[in-house]
């Protein structure tokens, strides 16, 4: 049984088969462009708020801060390309800080473009999110990754050339 944490979350909302290869620990191409800026902007934006890179068990979170006594869990991405992966994910972190008893805010920051997304778990999420869980766990059981029709995100994907080439 897989330890589920927050980028395999992503991964799953972005691709299956992504989330088989990064539960099977295949790291992607470390020298991609897209992961590179990535890393750049998580590191350079909001420099002055907040403590960042904050690890709690199997959650690593981008930012965290105290506002009018309520704590806000952010994640910062480089584009609104998975905004959906990326709110999967920070519910995710959102669902692991409450059940170890702290209740907690989330927003989605991305810095080129200025974007503020707040994020809020609610009963609904929690069964969505728990069911999404089982589904990763049935799909990195498998003994291949699925395979996955080419789509325009792969040509910007650190696995394309484990996949397409």
């Amino acid at each position: 049984m897989i330890e589920i944490n927050g980028s395999l979350i992503l991964s799953y909302s972005n691709c299956y088969r992504e989330a088989w290869l990064m539960a099977h620990r295949i790291i992607p191409e470390q020298d991609n462009t897209f992961i590179a800026l990535g890393r750049l902007i998580h590191e350079t934006s909001y420099e002055n708020r907040g403590e960042k890179d904050i690890a709690i068990d199997n959650i690593r979170l981008d930012m965290v801060e105290e506002k009018k006594g309520r704590t806000i869990v952010s994640e910062v991405k480089k584009s609104k390309y998975s905004l959906e992966g990326a709110r999967d994910q920070l519910l995710f972190y959102l669902l692991r800080l409450k059940e170890m008893g702290v209740e907690a805010n989330g927003l989605l920051l991305v810095p080129k473009e200025k974007k503020k997304i707040e994020v809020s778990l609610n009963p609904d999420e929690e069964t969505r999110l728990k069911k999404m869980c089982e589904e990763i766990q049935d799909l990195v059981e498998g003994p291949i990754p699925p395979l996955e029709r080419p789509q325009n995100k792969c040509q910007n994907c650190a696995y394309y050339t484990y996949c397409w080439v």
